[in-house]
């Protein structure tokens, strides 16, 4: 096992605003964002596939139209959102003041994926034999386990790297994002949809769970030999004090924290509502039947993570040039384009070409958000910080749903019809994003040290 390496972190070499001054090469930015490719994956797999397919299975509820199909997939998502809520801001702060040889942050990282595999395993266990509540504990547990290392995971570029080179490492931290919520979903389709009848071999779908195993593990040893870390300074702080000092309410004196994360919240909200709502609202407002608007959702949201995937890196490195909110507030901008042509278009293949701009918008935003946010928040303190900011991440979805079906339900409740109700849904995405660069003109972007992104030095 490396041990901790103080080189880009030592205290002699970092600038003013506590940030390593050494650039980092290619490989180091790329090791820095490996992490995040598992933790997609895991996600999105589930997400997806895993969870509807085990609640539609004969063992289970037999159909995806049962009455209550729609709870029992909210009874797994919401006590996953509860746990990640809880534990990625406390493990964060707990990690801000490790001091463990291999560094602050790996520890954790290292037990995580540990943790992973086991309850990997008892989920594909669960999952093979229909069991609902085992799977229900199962993902409780997977969540635990992967907010354990994520919450740590996250203060890596606020820890590591030069801040010249931050939209560049935040802009692929965001196409790791999206990258990992293409790969996820398509090795579901692969283990639980293709091979089982083209091999004849229905174990395979157990396969999945090799594979997204298989990731997690590749990027977890990426992550430790390769990433640098070093251990905290000394600390009075006891254990107690440090998890709990996770929710200390000193971290509200951030006034640009505070509104970055309300920003964050409602542009997230908007943006998950494409997701939420395309195939009901392509029966609702284009009269489609549910067979064709499963399969019509499929060209929109190719279009929204291609040109998100195009974008991420891209949008980074011009933030690092010319600033990290003027390139949010054009990309907000498209988002809104997108949702308005969405909202009044009367053919389908304007929702298509509105999923480019949405899909520009929702890349460009996942990457350089997460550079401003390293931009304004304690450096010592990043985990902490960087988890709590987490939480808009993570109720983003359930707030989209919620929302999203109590309008529709009112707007149908004025006899006004499920076609108007459900395009009504995208004019709210256009007011969440609006609402969204509303905050954001309240948070004051730090001064940059110069114009030109440094680049990567070349790999030893």
């Amino acid at each position: 096992m490396p041990e901790a390496t103080a080189d880009p972190s030592a205290a002699d070499d970092r600038d003013e605003f506590g940030r390593p001054k050494t650039a980092l090469s290619w490989v180091q930015l790329l090791a820095v964002t490996a992490y995040w490719l598992a933790i997609t994956v895991l996600w999105g797999a589930f997400t997806f596939s895993v969870i509807p397919r085990l609640v539609e299975s004969k063992g289970v509820l037999g159909s995806s139209t049962h009455p209550l199909a729609g709870l029992a997939i909210g009874v797994i998502t919401t006590a996953g959102v509860l746990i990640a809520i809880l534990v990625q801001p406390t493990m964060g702060a707990i990690s801000d003041n490790t001091q463990a040889r291999i560094g602050r942050r790996k520890p954790y990282i290292l037990i995580g994926t540990a943790m992973d595999l086991i309850f990997l395993t008892f989920a594909a266990w669960a999952f093979w034999n229909q069991d609902y509540w085992a799977f229900v504990v199962a993902v409780a547990l997977l969540q635990f386990s992967s907010n354990f290392a994520q919450g740590p995971y996250q203060g890596y570029i606020p820890d590591l790297v030069p801040g010249r080179q931050v939209g560049i490492a935040s802009g692929l931290l965001g196409a790791a994002n999206i990258a990992g919520n293409l790969l996820g979903p398509g090795l579901a389709i692969l283990f639980v949809a293709v091979l089982p009848g083209v091999m004849g071999f229905p174990e395979i779908t157990l396969g999945l769970f090799v594979a997204i195993a298989v990731v997690e593990v590749t990027t977890m040893l990426i992550t430790v030999f390769i990433v640098p870390d070093r251990p905290a300074p000394p600390t009075s702080k006891t254990f107690r004090e440090r998890a709990f000092g996770a929710w200390g309410t000193d971290l509200l004196a951030n006034r640009d924290y505070v509104w970055l994360l309300i920003s964050r919240l409602f542009v997230l909200t908007a943006l998950v509502s494409l997701q939420a709502f395309a195939v009901f609202f392509l029966e609702n407002a284009h009269h489609m039947q549910p067979d064709e608007a499963q399969t019509s959702q499929f060209p929109i949201i190719i279009m929204v993570a291609v040109a998100a995937l195009l974008s991420a890196v891209p949008g980074g490195w011009i933030s690092s040039r010319i600033g990290r909110k003027p390139v949010l507030f054009v990309a907000i901008a498209l988002g809104i384009v997108g949702a308005v042509v969405i909202a009044f278009g009367p053919d389908y293949w304007m929702v298509v070409v509105a999923a480019v701009p949405i899909g520009i918008c929702s890349g460009v935003f996942l990457g350089v958000d997460w550079a401003l946010m390293t931009d304004i928040i304690p450096k010592a303190e990043s985990g902490r910080y960087m988890g709590i900011s987490n939480i808009a991440v993570a109720s983003a979805g359930p707030i989209a749903s919620t929302v999203g079906g109590l309008l529709v339900f009112f707007v149908s409740l004025a006899t006004l019809g499920p076609e108007l109700a459900y395009r009504a849904i995208f004019l709210l995405m256009g007011v969440e994003l609006a609402i969204g660069a509303w905050a954001l003109r309240r948070v004051t972007e730090p001064a940059r040290g110069g114009t030109l992104e440094a680049r990567p030095v070349p790999a030893a």
